[in-house]
């Protein structure tokens, strides 16, 4: 039962805002108990956490620039002494930057910063709760193997002008992902999702209705965006399904397929 202390154990990196909080709403509601991790949305993450009910959900801040916050996280969701006794069955790795800009005005310490939150973090945390993801017990149905969920986006897979350290951060998660299935197999599944366009930038050129949002709906296959609860439903997916590891799952509405792809809000 959710709550209870078989209940499996999920991480959520970047859980409070945005697709994140979406993602440990529905694992929540599934059945997990939660730790909601954020850098900066302490109200965001403590709203979400009363929400979701205090006994199912703990919350976790931490720079995941920073090795040594990142250790301190590490610590704090694997102590036995913690609200969940140290447990975790599942780690999403979906907190992300977006830096952009020319390739010649960036600079090797943006694209250092860049890595070192996009890829070099959340390798960090597989490592660092190996143990604990290898130890978690008993098995269910939500996550009968422990798993690592990678979250992505498109640019992983295809060049975004303007956004190079990015989709090379991202490209090289992709590619980890997989070389990470095949290193922690059986005892740890690892698998991403690929989110396309889930959320709308807040600015006017995007509203509804916006010639530039129509152009964008009308390049997806399925003729509509998604929702960050799209991308919900994969995490929960890959989490439960146990024959599955080394899958890179989109959630584009076919966006990728139908090629074209030109920016992260371009196409």
């Amino acid at each position: 039962m959710p709550g209870s202390p078989s209940s499996p154990v999920a991480l959520v990196t970047g859980g409070a805002r945005r697709v994140g909080a979406a993602i440990s709403r529905a694992l929540a509601d599934a059945g997990f108990r939660v730790w909601i991790h954020h850098r900066r949305s302490d109200d965001e993450a403590n709203r979400l956490r009363t929400e979701i009910g205090t006994e199912r959900c703990a919350v976790a801040r931490a720079d995941l620039a920073s090795p040594a916050e990142r250790s301190a996280l590490i610590a704090e969701v694997a102590d036995p002494e913690g609200p969940f006794d140290g447990r975790l069955d599942l780690l999403v790795n979906n907190a992300a930057s977006f830096e952009h800009g020319t390739f010649e005005e960036r600079t090797d310490d943006d694209l250092r910063r860049v890595l070192e939150v996009n890829f070099v973090a959340p390798l960090s945390l597989v490592r660092g709760l190996l143990p604990r993801l290898r130890a978690a017990r008993p098995p269910s149905d939500l996550v009968p193997t422990p798993c690592v969920v990678n979250v992505l986006d498109l640019g992983a897979l295809t060049p975004w002008p303007g956004y190079v350290d990015h989709c090379a951060a991202k490209a090289a998660l992709e590619n980890a992902t997989r070389s990470l299935a095949v290193a922690l197999a059986p005892h740890v599944r690892v698998s991403a999702v690929v989110p396309g366009t889930v959320l709308w930038p807040d600015d006017p050129a995007f509203a509804e209705g916006a010639p530039a949002r129509r152009r964008i709906e009308a390049r997806i296959p399925l003729r509509r965006p998604g929702t960050p609860h799209d991308v919900a439903r994969a995490v929960l997916y890959l989490a439960a399904a146990p024959y599955v590891t080394g899958e890179i799952h989109r959630v584009d509405g076919g966006r990728l397929a139908a090629a074209g792809v030109s920016g992260p809000t371009e196409a």
